[in-house]
């Protein structure tokens, strides 16, 4: 009786396992899945860096795992190797990664330099998951994200990249002292800001009313493009013409770098000691009335277990100049590795990580998600209450550089931004700044003395 009944479960296990090793999938385990190919015996590795979006990325690595049958290790590391860990690894041969992950800021290093591969061909193939849906991503994502136009790319209409960390540079305000220092709402230009901040010190003697990440390593920066586009430097590049002939000494730069130097006098003394953790800091624990960050710190701030100002948080764009207001537009891109062993795996991973179907569980795991349908979903802005907030800001965008050299750029930037912020003349410092700019541009094999003479 006993091997009998071990015949009839071995029988039904078998047919219920056959039709789908017939069909080349596994029983579906999450919406949507039916798509997925089996990959059994496969291993796929993704490199990421850490933080919360990585975080929840595992656990859809894990889900496609489970579903595909494939071994999918995430690495996470400091953002800050990455770059050039990748780099090395693809200059060596090795082929240690199937997915990369990177700042779009460093898209030329990775699309010029051979990293990666345009995932055209693979969108118009049968492994592409029907229900990705591209129009849900907003057209600013699909352009900065996953495209790359400079006349240097290897493909200017080529798809490079899929959304995978979602940034938007925003504002925090505490409403309990604005309304205090008679605002109903969030300033909506820098003078204003100004304003407030004196009446908000006024109030409150002992309190730096502004926290804004203004250190090196791309702080600056960050705080500052926003600000630059709407003082009239230009969007979505705010730093250089169309071939890469900087910008930073002309008139537009120049007002908004002195209307940043008035800001600091609302600002703790080692202001160009803060980062984007120690301004969220600031402002969670009570200690500064209004800051600007990435939405990806923005959770901390609504969690009761990190900060003090829940209940008296409200979210906005950031301020516009006299040309309009803009926002700063960050974030973080996948893509597939040329060097895979695995290709086609590895597209249907990105495409599971990132797909619609998904958008909703990786937000509320922390994953910070560039969907319109994830932005406006219930259950979402139950819990992030800025989400619908980030599809509004990106009527007006603006971004970083992409181009091979910007790394290097970006830090010659801040340098003599900073000397600024310290003291020095605006117009004399931003002009040598520029002239290291053309120099650096150069070496890395641009020609941005096309459209004008050497500053």
């Amino acid at each position: 009786m006993i091997k009998l009944r071990y015949k009839i479960l071995g029988i039904l296990a078998f047919l219920l396992i056959y039709p789908f090793s017939m069909a080349n999938a596994l029983p579906p385990l999450a919406a949507g899945s039916d798509w997925l190919r089996d990959w059994s015996g496969t291993k796929l590795v993704l490199t990421s860096h850490t933080g919360a979006t990585t975080d929840a990325a595992k656990i859809l690595a894990e889900e496609f795992a489970a579903i595909t049958g494939a071994e999918v290790e995430v690495i996470d590391e400091s953002w800050t190797d990455l770059l050039a860990k990748h780099q090395a690894d693809y200059a060596a041969g090795n082929g240690s990664y199937d997915v990369l992950t990177w700042a779009y800021l460093w898209a030329g290093n990775y699309i010029e330099g051979g990293l990666v591969d345009d995932m055209t061909p693979y969108m118009e193939s049968d492994l592409v998951d029907p229900n990705f849906d591209m129009a849900d991503i907003p057209m600013a994502l699909q352009e900065v994200y996953g495209r790359y136009r400079l006349a240097s790319s290897p493909n200017t209409e080529g798809l490079w990249a899929m959304p995978y960390k979602f940034d938007v540079y925003l504002a925090m305000y505490r409403k309990d002292l604005f309304a205090e220092a008679g605002y109903d709402g969030c300033p909506t230009t820098y003078e204003e800001l100004y304003e407030a901040a004196a009446k908000i010190k006024a109030n409150h003697p002992d309190m730096d009313p502004l926290a804004f990440p203004m250190a090196m390593g791309g702080n600056f920066l960050s705080s500052f493009m926003a600000m630059n586009s709407g003082y009239g430097a230009g969007t979505p590049d705010s730093w250089t013409d169309g071939n890469l002939y900087p910008k930073m000494h002309q008139a537009p730069t120049i007002a908004a770098v002195k209307m940043m130097k008035k800001l600091m006098e609302y600002m703790p003394a080692d202001a160009l000691d803060y980062d984007f953790d120690k301004a969220n800091t600031a402002f969670s624990q009570g200690n500064a009335a209004y800051t600007l960050n990435w939405n990806a710190y923005m959770p901390a701030v609504l969690d009761p277990d990190s900060s003090k100002v829940t209940d008296k948080v409200a979210f906005c764009g950031t301020p516009g100049g006299p040309e309009g207001r803009y926002s700063a537009l960050g974030g973080w891109v996948q893509g597939i590795s040329s060097q895979s062993k695995n290709k086609d795996a590895a597209f249907q991973l990105v495409q599971y990580i990132s797909g619609k179907d998904r958008g909703v569980e990786f937000a509320l795991n922390g994953g910070s998600v560039g969907r319109i349908s994830t932005a406006n979903d219930p259950k979402v802005i139950a819990k992030y209450s800025f989400y619908p907030l980030l599809m509004d800001v990106l009527k007006g965008y603006t971004g970083f550089g992409t181009y091979r050299p910007w790394p290097e750029i970006e830090k010659t930037m801040e340098t003599y931004f900073h000397k600024v912020m310290l003291g020095e003349d605006p117009e004399k410092t931003l002009l040598k700044g520029a002239q290291q700019v053309w120099t650096q541009a150069k070496r890395g094999g641009y020609n941005p003395g096309a459209t004008g003479p050497r500053p």
